[in-house]
């Protein structure tokens, strides 16, 4: 199938260079329908601050592709991936779009982050690009405000129910103290997390907000410890902020139940955190990826986790590379589009509207219209971070807490 005339329909860099006025026809364009290879944009941080700790999620970019394109590719044609440096700044997202766009991708992968996505989506949904970032905040789940862009992951709303879950019916708390990064994730965490608690008649005792590029934590620690908490709900994306609190924690002999997101199962925190710190605490993690005493992880997750170890870039946090959002939205896409035998926009986001208990690696996957989110609540669970030195683990799954 042929473009429309230029003169009928603008080409998507008219479209992001008017900043989102001219808006693409109601029925979309059809990509795809030439050419040796079928392209994927990938906005990932290379260089500055996040690139570490974001790199483990594009490790099932990696698996996704070689399982693709041994199946096939893509309409017959192998799976490009093309990658473009955000240097871990969500200013520079509107410029890494355009730039993997003018390049031919046909649909788009990250960045990761909060921040990051919604950066992006600003730009990808008047170009009605399909999109699926590495952002975990509710607003990036809804189908009417980015209709062209889908979470394929769980997001803080579902995360905030657990932990709030947690710390009242199982560690019997009610005194809880929020530690939140300035950033996207973090304000919606901490947002999410005390709406769960008023479910259960609780306020939080202290909320405190940190800088993503702070050095010391323990004047926050300080206050909500002041304040009486028990237990203290992390918020943060990179690990480093994880190990700060660890640090501060330590130091200041405060050994409260940590609770927070799957930045907590960083190699690097079991390494360096006080066992004393790790002894309470928990993170939120999907079932899929975790085992119990009656219940061991899937075959199929085992299968795919002995791939993800393999890769260097995964050392770290085996969990982030295992639970990557993009190794689901990659393989979905294959079958969207073998199924419609081309590559339509409209007619993609049709099928991806319509999914209904897909069998993903991270769990059963639908979506609606307005719901862009893939996972329900009841696929979350909290995890020890401890029953990382369990074998059982293999380095990549948690027992549940």
């Amino acid at each position: 199938m042929s473009r429309a005339p230029r003169s009928l329909s603008p080409s998507r860099r008219e479209v992001l260079a008017a900043g989102g006025s001219l808006l693409l026809g109601s029925s979309g364009l059809a990509f795809g329908q030439s050419g040796d290879t079928f392209k994927i944009g990938s906005a990932r941080a290379m260089t500055g601050l996040v690139a570490s700790s974001f790199a483990p999620l594009y490790v099932g970019v990696k698996i996704a592709a070689d399982e693709i394109n041994a199946a096939g590719g893509i309409l017959g044609r192998k799976l490009e991936i093309i990658e473009a440096d955000d240097e871990s700044s969500p200013a520079k997202e509107p410029a890494v779009m355009r730039k993997l766009l003018d390049g031919g991708s046909q649909a788009i992968l990250g960045p990761v982050g909060s921040s990051h996505t919604l950066s992006a989506v600003a730009t990808t949904t008047p170009a009605k690009v399909i999109h699926a970032g590495g952002g975990w905040t509710e607003e990036l789940a809804d189908g009417r405000k980015y209709p062209y862009h889908y979470q394929f992951t769980y997001n803080t709303g579902h995360q905030g129910e657990a932990i709030a879950r947690h710390i009242v019916e199982n560690l019997k708390l009610k005194k809880v103290g929020i530690l939140q990064e300035n950033t996207a994730l973090g304000e919606a965490g901490g947002a999410a997390t005390t709406r769960a608690l008023k479910k259960f008649g609780l306020e939080p005792v202290a909320v405190e907000t940190y800088p993503v590029t702070a050095t010391d934590l323990k004047v926050y620690l300080t206050k909500i410890r002041n304040a009486g908490a028990d237990a203290l709900v992390l918020w943060n994306s990179p690990a480093q902020g994880v190990l700060l609190t660890a640090a501060g924690l330590q130091a200041m002999k405060y050994y409260p139940a940590l609770l927070g997101g799957n930045s907590m199962f960083s190699n690097t925190v079991l390494d360096n955190a006080a066992p004393e710190v790790l002894k309470l605490a928990s993170a939120t993690l999907l079932k899929t990826m975790t085992y119990s005493a009656t219940e061991p992880v899937g075959a199929r997750q085992v299968a795919h986790a002995k791939k993800v170890v393999t890769f260097p870039e995964a050392k770290t946090w085996e969990i982030n590379a295992a639970i990557s959002p993009f190794y689901d939205f990659l393989h979905l896409l294959k079958k969207v589009v073998d199924a419609e035998k081309k590559f339509d926009t409209e007619r993609v986001k049709a099928a991806f509207d319509a999914v209904k208990g897909y069998d993903g690696m991270i769990g059963r996957i639908a979506f609606t219209p307005d719901n862009h989110c893939a996972l329900t609540g009841d696929q979350m669970v909290m995890a020890t971070l401890s029953s990382g030195r369990d074998p059982r683990s293999m380095g990549v799954f948690r027992e549940r807490a």
